[in-house]
């Protein structure tokens, strides 16, 4: 091996080196000013108490897929890196939630909750989502004596609708996207595969 063909070698070493480094201090340098109870509960959107009770990874099908109302109807989700975790909940503090009501979280900044563990929760609502991180005051149950007290008692949460009605939904949406979907295809296929045809048809 020439030397020329060694400082090569070693200076993508070195850049490799460094690429790894900084990414894994991009991974924890995750610092922030974690706010007192009372001024968390003003920021957060929501804030409850409930069980972890199931996690899977955003980004696999079905929960890469989002379903809305206005068009293009159907989403993917961007970022396949978040956890949604599913809470069984017991005390609402703030906002409308569900008995079982899903939390996402991921990046560097990501909150890691248990399953099988019960954590007071402080999270927003994105992108009709509700995200929360490691910088909220996210904590397990047992050691949220500071918000507790704070907060009192609350309230129970709200029953999840009906599975029927989100089903009847998401079928309504798909066959709203096919009806686009097929009603392009149609007016496609009368401006160029009719004319087309029609052209063959007199020159032969």
């Amino acid at each position: 091996m020439d030397k020329l063909t060694s400082k090569r070698l070693t200076k993508i070493f070195v850049l490799f080196t460094a690429w790894i480094g900084l990414g894994q201090s991009a991974a924890l340098a995750c610092s922030c000013f974690t706010p007192p109870p009372n001024d968390e509960l003003r920021i957060a959107d929501v804030v409850f108490a409930g069980k972890a009770i199931a996690e899977n990874k955003v980004g696999w099908w079905p929960s890469w897929i989002s379903f809305k109302r206005d068009p293009p109807f159907i989403e993917r989700a961007e970022d396949v890196n978040q956890d949604r975790t599913t809470f069984e909940v017991t005390t609402v503090w703030k906002g409308k939630i569900f008995a079982k009501t899903s939390v996402v979280s991921g990046g560097p900044c990501g909150y890691g909750f248990r399953h099988g563990e019960e954590y007071i929760v402080y999270a927003t609502w994105f992108e009709e989502k509700l995200v929360t991180h490691a910088c909220m005051r996210n904590n397990e149950l047992r050691d949220a004596g500071e918000d507790l007290a704070a907060f009192g008692s609350g309230r129970a949460p709200e029953p999840n609708p009906p599975l029927a009605h989100n089903y009847i939904g998401k079928l309504i949406t798909i066959f709203l996207l096919l009806s686009v979907l097929g009603l392009a295809g149609w007016q496609a296929w009368r401006k160029y595969g009719a004319g087309s045809h029609e052209q063959t048809h007199f020159t032969s």
